[in-house]
Protein backbone atom coordinates (compact mmCIF):
# COMPACT_ATOMS: atom_id res chain seq x y z
CA UNK A 1 0.00 0.00 0.00
CA UNK A 2 1.13 3.58 -0.31
CA UNK A 3 -0.95 6.68 -0.17
CA UNK A 4 -4.64 6.53 0.56
CA UNK A 5 -5.37 9.71 -1.72
CA UNK A 6 -7.92 10.38 -4.10
CA UNK A 7 -6.16 12.04 -6.79
CA UNK A 8 -6.87 11.91 -10.32
CA UNK A 9 -10.51 12.04 -12.29
CA UNK A 10 -11.31 8.43 -12.19
CA UNK A 11 -11.89 5.31 -10.82
CA UNK A 12 -10.38 3.46 -13.86
CA UNK A 13 -7.35 1.40 -12.11
CA UNK A 14 -9.71 0.68 -8.82
CA UNK A 15 -9.95 -2.56 -9.24
CA UNK A 16 -6.74 -3.40 -9.69
CA UNK A 17 -4.86 -1.46 -7.02
CA UNK A 18 -6.66 -3.24 -4.09
CA UNK A 19 -4.24 -5.47 -3.44
CA UNK A 20 -1.42 -3.34 -2.22
CA UNK A 21 -2.45 0.39 -2.25
CA UNK A 22 -5.74 2.43 -1.72
CA UNK A 23 -5.42 5.54 -3.84
CA UNK A 24 -7.20 8.86 -4.62
CA UNK A 25 -8.93 9.21 -7.58
CA UNK A 26 -6.46 11.72 -8.56
CA UNK A 27 -3.84 9.32 -7.55
CA UNK A 28 -4.77 6.41 -10.16
CA UNK A 29 -4.48 7.74 -13.79
CA UNK A 30 -1.94 10.62 -12.39
CA UNK A 31 0.50 7.72 -10.86
CA UNK A 32 3.59 6.90 -11.96
CA UNK A 33 5.47 3.58 -11.25
CA UNK A 34 9.43 4.97 -10.68
CA UNK A 35 10.80 1.66 -10.63
CA UNK A 36 8.87 0.68 -14.22
CA UNK A 37 9.40 4.28 -15.73
CA UNK A 38 9.86 3.23 -19.82
CA UNK A 39 13.09 3.68 -21.09
CA UNK A 40 11.45 5.14 -24.26
CA UNK A 41 7.55 6.62 -24.85
CA UNK A 42 5.88 8.36 -27.51
CA UNK A 43 2.70 10.12 -26.13
CA UNK A 44 -0.40 11.73 -27.82
CA UNK A 45 -3.54 13.70 -25.86
CA UNK A 46 -6.12 15.89 -26.68
CA UNK A 47 -7.85 18.09 -24.18
CA UNK A 48 -10.87 20.44 -24.59
CA UNK A 49 -12.40 22.93 -21.71
CA UNK A 50 -15.57 24.12 -22.67
CA UNK A 51 -16.52 27.31 -20.49
CA UNK A 52 -20.03 27.37 -20.32
CA UNK A 53 -20.41 29.88 -17.82
CA UNK A 54 -17.51 32.31 -18.67
CA UNK A 55 -18.67 35.43 -20.57
CA UNK A 56 -14.91 36.49 -20.87
CA UNK A 57 -13.01 33.41 -21.03
CA UNK A 58 -13.17 31.19 -24.54
CA UNK A 59 -13.46 27.85 -25.25
CA UNK A 60 -10.02 26.50 -25.61
CA UNK A 61 -8.24 22.58 -26.82
CA UNK A 62 -5.27 21.90 -27.79
CA UNK A 63 -3.57 18.66 -29.36
CA UNK A 64 0.08 17.55 -28.97
CA UNK A 65 2.65 14.70 -29.74
CA UNK A 66 5.70 13.71 -27.56
CA UNK A 67 7.06 11.50 -25.37
CA UNK A 68 10.87 11.03 -24.05
CA UNK A 69 14.12 8.88 -24.08
CA UNK A 70 15.42 7.51 -20.53
CA UNK A 71 19.39 6.44 -20.51
CA UNK A 72 21.44 4.81 -17.79
CA UNK A 73 24.24 2.98 -17.16
CA UNK A 74 24.84 -0.06 -15.24
CA UNK A 75 25.53 0.10 -11.65
CA UNK A 76 29.47 0.29 -11.03
CA UNK A 77 30.70 0.34 -7.35
CA UNK A 78 27.18 1.62 -5.84
CA UNK A 79 27.02 4.57 -8.73
CA UNK A 80 24.88 4.61 -11.49
CA UNK A 81 24.07 7.87 -13.61
CA UNK A 82 20.70 8.54 -15.70
CA UNK A 83 19.40 11.06 -17.86
CA UNK A 84 16.07 11.96 -20.13
CA UNK A 85 14.83 14.07 -22.33
CA UNK A 86 11.15 15.10 -22.77
CA UNK A 87 9.93 16.57 -25.53
CA UNK A 88 6.19 18.19 -26.23
CA UNK A 89 5.06 19.38 -29.49
CA UNK A 90 2.00 20.84 -31.39
CA UNK A 91 2.26 20.06 -35.05
CA UNK A 92 1.22 23.14 -35.90
CA UNK A 93 -2.55 21.91 -35.44
CA UNK A 94 -3.21 24.66 -32.40
CA UNK A 95 -5.94 27.67 -32.98
CA UNK A 96 -4.39 30.94 -34.42
CA UNK A 97 -5.94 32.63 -31.75
CA UNK A 98 -4.08 32.19 -28.53
CA UNK A 99 -6.84 32.61 -26.01
CA UNK A 100 -8.22 29.40 -27.40
CA UNK A 101 -5.18 27.20 -27.13
CA UNK A 102 -5.80 25.18 -23.73
CA UNK A 103 -2.20 25.77 -21.68
CA UNK A 104 -1.95 22.52 -19.94
CA UNK A 105 -0.19 21.04 -22.30
CA UNK A 106 3.14 23.39 -23.47
CA UNK A 107 5.31 25.93 -22.41
CA UNK A 108 4.09 29.77 -20.49
CA UNK A 109 3.69 30.99 -24.59
CA UNK A 110 1.59 28.07 -25.20
CA UNK A 111 4.38 26.71 -27.67
CA UNK A 112 5.97 22.92 -28.04
CA UNK A 113 9.25 22.86 -26.36
CA UNK A 114 12.10 19.54 -25.24
CA UNK A 115 13.57 19.18 -21.72
CA UNK A 116 16.24 17.66 -20.06
CA UNK A 117 14.11 16.27 -17.80
CA UNK A 118 16.47 13.82 -15.97
CA UNK A 119 19.73 14.04 -14.67
CA UNK A 120 20.89 12.44 -12.07
CA UNK A 121 23.34 10.60 -10.00
CA UNK A 122 22.51 7.68 -7.14
CA UNK A 123 24.61 6.01 -5.54
CA UNK A 124 23.54 2.63 -3.62
CA UNK A 125 25.02 1.16 -0.55
CA UNK A 126 23.18 -1.97 0.68
CA UNK A 127 19.94 -0.97 2.14
CA UNK A 128 20.35 2.57 1.87
CA UNK A 129 20.47 4.70 -2.14
CA UNK A 130 20.95 8.68 -2.53
CA UNK A 131 20.13 10.01 -5.18
CA UNK A 132 20.83 13.75 -6.63
CA UNK A 133 19.84 15.57 -9.44
CA UNK A 134 16.26 16.16 -12.00
CA UNK A 135 14.13 13.10 -10.84
CA UNK A 136 10.54 12.19 -10.57
CA UNK A 137 9.18 12.16 -6.77
CA UNK A 138 6.16 11.14 -5.33
CA UNK A 139 5.58 11.61 -2.19
CA UNK A 140 1.88 13.03 -0.53
CA UNK A 141 2.37 16.79 -0.96
CA UNK A 142 4.97 17.01 -3.65
CA UNK A 143 4.55 14.12 -6.51
CA UNK A 144 4.83 13.87 -10.48
CA UNK A 145 1.06 13.74 -11.27
CA UNK A 146 1.03 12.18 -14.87
CA UNK A 147 -2.55 13.36 -16.18
CA UNK A 148 -1.12 15.63 -18.90
CA UNK A 149 1.22 15.43 -21.90
CA UNK A 150 4.24 16.18 -19.62
CA UNK A 151 4.75 14.85 -15.68
CA UNK A 152 6.26 17.17 -13.11
CA UNK A 153 10.12 16.55 -12.63
CA UNK A 154 12.08 18.04 -9.17
CA UNK A 155 15.48 18.82 -8.66
CA UNK A 156 16.19 16.90 -5.58
CA UNK A 157 18.45 15.60 -2.93
CA UNK A 158 16.70 11.98 -1.71
CA UNK A 159 18.19 9.34 0.62
CA UNK A 160 16.10 6.43 1.38
CA UNK A 161 17.11 3.41 4.06
CA UNK A 162 15.72 0.15 4.57
CA UNK A 163 17.51 -1.19 7.45
CA UNK A 164 14.25 -1.96 9.25
CA UNK A 165 12.13 -4.79 7.52
CA UNK A 166 9.11 -3.53 6.69
CA UNK A 167 10.30 0.44 6.82
CA UNK A 168 10.91 2.79 4.45
CA UNK A 169 13.19 6.12 6.14
CA UNK A 170 13.58 9.26 3.78
CA UNK A 171 15.49 12.28 4.16
CA UNK A 172 15.42 15.15 1.28
CA UNK A 173 15.98 18.17 0.17
CA UNK A 174 13.46 19.73 -3.23
CA UNK A 175 15.19 22.99 -5.03
CA UNK A 176 13.44 23.22 -8.18
CA UNK A 177 10.00 22.21 -10.20
CA UNK A 178 9.36 21.85 -14.35
CA UNK A 179 6.35 19.92 -15.39
CA UNK A 180 2.67 21.12 -15.96
CA UNK A 181 1.94 21.98 -12.23
CA UNK A 182 4.82 24.39 -11.79
CA UNK A 183 2.29 27.49 -12.45
CA UNK A 184 5.25 29.12 -14.32
CA UNK A 185 6.59 27.61 -17.28
CA UNK A 186 6.29 23.30 -17.82
CA UNK A 187 9.35 23.77 -19.80
CA UNK A 188 11.98 24.97 -17.36
CA UNK A 189 13.06 23.81 -13.73
CA UNK A 190 11.54 27.06 -11.58
CA UNK A 191 12.79 27.69 -7.84
CA UNK A 192 10.19 26.28 -5.27
CA UNK A 193 10.11 30.19 -4.14
CA UNK A 194 8.68 31.12 -7.36
CA UNK A 195 6.31 28.90 -7.72
CA UNK A 196 4.67 30.04 -4.32
CA UNK A 197 4.41 33.31 -5.75
CA UNK A 198 6.99 34.71 -3.13
CA UNK A 199 9.09 37.90 -3.36
CA UNK A 200 12.14 36.71 -1.79
CA UNK A 201 14.34 33.68 -2.67
CA UNK A 202 14.27 30.71 0.11
CA UNK A 203 15.77 27.18 0.74
CA UNK A 204 13.42 25.14 -1.17
CA UNK A 205 11.47 22.36 0.79
CA UNK A 206 13.14 19.55 3.29
CA UNK A 207 11.69 16.68 3.92
CA UNK A 208 11.30 13.29 5.98
CA UNK A 209 9.25 10.68 6.56
CA UNK A 210 8.80 7.03 7.75
CA UNK A 211 6.31 4.87 5.99
CA UNK A 212 5.63 1.12 7.57
CA UNK A 213 4.20 -1.82 5.30
CA UNK A 214 3.39 -5.29 6.77
CA UNK A 215 0.65 -7.71 5.09
CA UNK A 216 -2.47 -5.77 5.12
CA UNK A 217 -1.67 -2.57 6.83
CA UNK A 218 0.32 0.39 6.43
CA UNK A 219 1.73 3.53 8.25
CA UNK A 220 3.32 6.92 7.37
CA UNK A 221 4.16 10.24 8.53
CA UNK A 222 5.94 13.05 6.25
CA UNK A 223 7.45 16.32 7.33
CA UNK A 224 8.07 19.34 4.91
CA UNK A 225 9.68 22.40 6.41
CA UNK A 226 8.84 24.80 3.48
CA UNK A 227 11.99 27.50 4.11
CA UNK A 228 9.91 30.55 5.28
CA UNK A 229 6.82 29.88 4.57
CA UNK A 230 5.16 26.78 6.48
CA UNK A 231 5.85 23.60 8.66
CA UNK A 232 3.24 20.80 7.07
CA UNK A 233 2.64 17.35 9.12
CA UNK A 234 1.01 14.36 7.38
CA UNK A 235 -0.18 11.09 8.65
CA UNK A 236 -1.69 8.46 7.35
CA UNK A 237 -3.01 4.77 7.77
CA UNK A 238 -4.51 2.03 6.05
CA UNK A 239 -6.18 -1.61 6.52
CA UNK A 240 -7.21 -3.77 4.39
CA UNK A 241 -9.69 -7.04 4.99
CA UNK A 242 -12.12 -9.34 3.51
CA UNK A 243 -16.08 -9.78 4.33
CA UNK A 244 -18.00 -12.01 3.31
CA UNK A 245 -16.63 -12.06 -0.16
CA UNK A 246 -15.77 -8.34 -0.22
CA UNK A 247 -12.27 -7.02 -0.14
CA UNK A 248 -12.33 -3.21 2.13
CA UNK A 249 -9.94 -1.17 2.07
CA UNK A 250 -9.91 1.28 4.69
CA UNK A 251 -8.07 4.60 4.86
CA UNK A 252 -7.54 7.67 7.18
CA UNK A 253 -5.47 10.73 6.75
CA UNK A 254 -4.39 13.82 9.13
CA UNK A 255 -2.88 17.03 7.58
CA UNK A 256 -1.54 20.24 9.53
CA UNK A 257 -0.18 23.08 7.94
CA UNK A 258 1.57 26.20 10.03
CA UNK A 259 3.24 29.23 9.05
CA UNK A 260 6.75 29.89 10.05
CA UNK A 261 9.84 32.09 9.75
CA UNK A 262 8.83 35.43 7.48
CA UNK A 263 5.89 33.88 6.63
CA UNK A 264 6.39 34.77 3.40
CA UNK A 265 2.50 33.42 2.03
CA UNK A 266 0.72 34.91 4.78
CA UNK A 267 -1.30 33.43 7.85
CA UNK A 268 -0.99 29.49 7.21
CA UNK A 269 -3.57 27.57 9.29
CA UNK A 270 -4.57 24.09 8.41
CA UNK A 271 -6.25 21.09 9.84
CA UNK A 272 -7.31 18.31 7.39
CA UNK A 273 -8.34 14.94 8.03
CA UNK A 274 -9.97 12.87 6.19
CA UNK A 275 -11.63 9.03 5.85
CA UNK A 276 -11.65 6.55 3.00
CA UNK A 277 -13.20 3.41 1.78
CA UNK A 278 -13.15 1.21 -0.99
CA UNK A 279 -14.99 -2.14 -1.56
CA UNK A 280 -14.13 -4.59 -4.07
CA UNK A 281 -16.15 -7.36 -4.95
CA UNK A 282 -15.16 -9.82 -8.55
CA UNK A 283 -14.84 -6.75 -10.65
CA UNK A 284 -17.09 -4.42 -9.27
CA UNK A 285 -15.48 -1.83 -7.44
CA UNK A 286 -17.27 0.92 -4.77
CA UNK A 287 -15.29 3.85 -3.38
CA UNK A 288 -16.84 6.90 -1.24
CA UNK A 289 -14.20 9.29 0.92
CA UNK A 290 -14.91 12.61 3.25
CA UNK A 291 -12.06 15.19 3.68
CA UNK A 292 -12.87 17.96 6.16
CA UNK A 293 -10.71 21.03 7.12
CA UNK A 294 -11.38 23.25 10.16
CA UNK A 295 -8.46 25.66 9.84
CA UNK A 296 -8.10 29.23 9.20
CA UNK A 297 -6.26 29.19 6.00
CA UNK A 298 -8.00 26.06 4.23
CA UNK A 299 -6.12 22.57 3.41
CA UNK A 300 -2.44 23.61 2.50
CA UNK A 301 -2.08 22.65 -1.28
CA UNK A 302 0.58 20.71 -2.88
CA UNK A 303 3.46 20.73 -5.99
CA UNK A 304 1.33 17.73 -7.67
CA UNK A 305 -1.61 16.45 -7.20
CA UNK A 306 -1.85 16.41 -3.60
CA UNK A 307 -2.69 14.56 -0.45
CA UNK A 308 -5.91 14.73 0.30
CA UNK A 309 -8.50 11.67 -0.69
CA UNK A 310 -11.01 13.75 -2.58
CA UNK A 311 -9.03 14.98 -4.84
CA UNK A 312 -10.64 14.59 -8.36
CA UNK A 313 -9.39 15.71 -12.20
CA UNK A 314 -9.94 19.43 -11.44
CA UNK A 315 -11.98 19.93 -7.31
CA UNK A 316 -9.41 19.83 -4.76
CA UNK A 317 -10.32 20.49 -1.32
CA UNK A 318 -7.39 22.59 -1.02
CA UNK A 319 -8.70 25.05 -3.54
CA UNK A 320 -11.46 26.24 -1.36
CA UNK A 321 -8.53 28.64 0.61
CA UNK A 322 -10.84 28.69 3.78
CA UNK A 323 -12.53 25.64 6.13
CA UNK A 324 -14.83 23.60 4.45
CA UNK A 325 -15.70 19.85 3.33
CA UNK A 326 -15.53 17.57 0.36
CA UNK A 327 -16.59 14.17 -0.42
CA UNK A 328 -16.92 11.67 -3.50
CA UNK A 329 -18.54 8.70 -4.25
CA UNK A 330 -17.67 6.84 -7.59
CA UNK A 331 -17.81 3.22 -8.95
CA UNK A 332 -15.25 1.01 -11.19
CA UNK A 333 -16.26 -1.87 -13.06
CA UNK A 334 -13.29 -4.17 -14.58
CA UNK A 335 -14.76 -5.32 -18.13
CA UNK A 336 -11.80 -7.39 -19.08
CA UNK A 337 -8.25 -7.98 -18.05
CA UNK A 338 -7.24 -4.62 -20.85
CA UNK A 339 -10.68 -2.27 -19.89
CA UNK A 340 -11.97 -0.57 -17.19
CA UNK A 341 -14.34 2.33 -16.92
CA UNK A 342 -15.40 4.33 -13.75
CA UNK A 343 -17.53 7.14 -12.59
CA UNK A 344 -17.54 9.53 -9.94
CA UNK A 345 -19.01 12.28 -7.86
CA UNK A 346 -17.55 14.39 -5.75
CA UNK A 347 -19.29 17.98 -3.65
CA UNK A 348 -16.88 20.31 -2.18
CA UNK A 349 -18.33 23.29 0.09
CA UNK A 350 -16.87 26.42 1.91
CA UNK A 351 -18.42 26.32 5.22
CA UNK A 352 -19.89 29.80 3.75
CA UNK A 353 -21.40 28.57 0.53
CA UNK A 354 -21.74 31.58 -0.90
CA UNK A 355 -17.47 31.67 -0.89
CA UNK A 356 -17.29 28.17 -2.67
CA UNK A 357 -19.80 25.12 -3.59
CA UNK A 358 -19.15 23.32 -6.78
CA UNK A 359 -19.86 19.62 -7.52
CA UNK A 360 -17.76 17.83 -10.23
CA UNK A 361 -18.54 14.36 -12.17
CA UNK A 362 -15.88 12.40 -13.82
CA UNK A 363 -16.19 9.52 -16.48
CA UNK A 364 -13.47 7.88 -17.09
CA UNK A 365 -12.18 4.92 -19.48
CA UNK A 366 -8.92 3.18 -19.65
CA UNK A 367 -7.36 0.44 -21.71
CA UNK A 368 -4.00 -1.33 -21.52
CA UNK A 369 -1.85 -3.95 -23.33
CA UNK A 370 0.80 -5.39 -22.27
CA UNK A 371 2.72 -2.55 -20.55
CA UNK A 372 3.16 -1.31 -24.35
CA UNK A 373 0.21 0.23 -24.98
CA UNK A 374 -2.38 2.34 -22.76
CA UNK A 375 -4.95 5.18 -23.49
CA UNK A 376 -7.15 6.65 -21.03
CA UNK A 377 -10.19 9.22 -21.69
CA UNK A 378 -11.21 11.60 -19.26
CA UNK A 379 -14.79 13.59 -19.04
CA UNK A 380 -15.09 16.49 -16.25
CA UNK A 381 -18.57 18.08 -15.41
CA UNK A 382 -18.07 20.95 -12.86
CA UNK A 383 -21.11 22.23 -11.96
CA UNK A 384 -20.58 25.68 -9.73
CA UNK A 385 -23.58 26.67 -7.57
CA UNK A 386 -22.27 29.97 -6.49
CA UNK A 387 -23.48 33.59 -7.60
CA UNK A 388 -20.63 33.24 -10.04
CA UNK A 389 -21.94 30.06 -12.26
CA UNK A 390 -18.53 29.12 -13.64
CA UNK A 391 -19.59 26.10 -14.79
CA UNK A 392 -17.34 24.22 -17.49
CA UNK A 393 -16.13 20.55 -18.96
CA UNK A 394 -13.26 19.10 -19.46
CA UNK A 395 -12.45 16.11 -21.78
CA UNK A 396 -9.12 14.80 -22.35
CA UNK A 397 -7.64 11.49 -23.79
CA UNK A 398 -3.87 10.62 -23.50
CA UNK A 399 -1.98 7.69 -25.66
CA UNK A 400 1.10 6.07 -24.86
CA UNK A 401 3.68 3.53 -26.71
CA UNK A 402 5.95 2.21 -23.98
CA UNK A 403 9.54 0.98 -25.94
Amino acid sequence: MKALKYKVALLAMLSLSYAKEIESVRDILGAMDLAKHADAQIRAGYINQNNKGSLTEPDNDAFAIGGHIHLSTERKWGFKLEGELYTVQDLGLLNNDPNKVNPDFFDKEKSGFSLLSQALISYKYKNSELKIGRQLIDTPHVDSDDIRMIPNYFMAYLFTNKDIDNLTLTLGKINQMAGWENDRDPSKFIKISEIFDVNEDTNGIYLASAVYEKDNYTLQTWYYDIDEIADVFYLEAGYEFSANFINCSLGVQYDAANDKGKKLLGEVDSSTWGVSLELNYQNLTILTAYNEDNGDSGAFGSLGGGAFFTSLEDQTIDAIEESGKSWIVGSNFQINSNFQIGAVYGKFQADNKENYNTSEIDIVAEYSLKDKISLSAVYASINDKTNSNLDYDIFRIIANYNF
